[in-house]
């Protein structure tokens, strides 16, 4: 079965590996202009921000509890968000540009969350940044490659649809498109769940070494 699903996904790949460089390049460019944005801050909106940060480094530092269950709940319901619009935005035949402002804007979030951290607080900033966006990243960034993906495709193939007026079979493409949709949708909860159990574990552990 595990094997099964490896090959699937390889020639998914090959067969898409054009929307894969084209979505991997739009959130590379959200994550480098998110990074270079935290230049574009002013005094008082850094101030603001450098204050938040350290109150909560300070509040971990004195072993104080996290909500996990809230810390869950608002990780599913962004991330259930996010696959939902990427959903809508594959079966509208101009959805693909929607999709693609999606990812800009996901890479976007995660460039500014790490671009400030290591911008105003240097090492400590850094260090905390892997602990606090790494674990969960590791599944929610490629997985976010992979729903843009689905979604780019099946748009994509509505506007060949209507503009070569071909009467392609949409029914079993879109229950395979919305099938894969679920089934990455699962991946990010996973993630959510490494967000809300292990990522503190880890912002706690480094907070203590600062």
């Amino acid at each position: 079965m595990l094997q099964k699903l490896q090959e699937l996904l390889a020639e998914h790949i090959r067969s898409q590996w054009f929307l894969y460089l084209l979505v991997i390049l739009f959130f590379t460019v959200g994550v480098v202009a998110g990074a270079l944005s935290v230049r574009l801050l002013d005094e008082g909106q850094s101030r603001e921000l450098n204050e938040y940060f350290y109150s909560f480094v300070e509040y971990l530092a004195q072993q104080q509890p996290m909500s996990q269950s809230l810390i869950l709940q608002r990780s599913v319901s962004q991330n259930g968000i996010f696959v939902i619009f990427l959903w809508l935005c594959g079966v509208v035949f101009f959805g693909f540009i929607f999709a693609l402002g999606a990812i800009l804007y996901r890479g976007f979030t995660i460039g500014f969350t790490v671009g400030f951290m290591a911008e105003q607080n240097t090492m400590q900033g850094i260090l905390f940044a892997v602990g606090a966006v790494l674990p969960q990243n590791l599944l929610f960034v490629p997985f976010t490659v992979m729903a843009g993906v689905l979604s780019l495709s099946f748009s994509l193939m509505l506007l060949r649809r209507r503009l070569t007026r071909k009467q392609i079979p949409l029914g079993p493409y879109f229950f395979q498109y919305t099938l894969a949709l679920f089934l990455v949708a699962l991946a990010f909860t996973v993630g959510s769940l490494v967000e809300a159990m292990i990522t503190p574990v880890f912002m706690k552990a480094i907070v203590s070494l600062l």
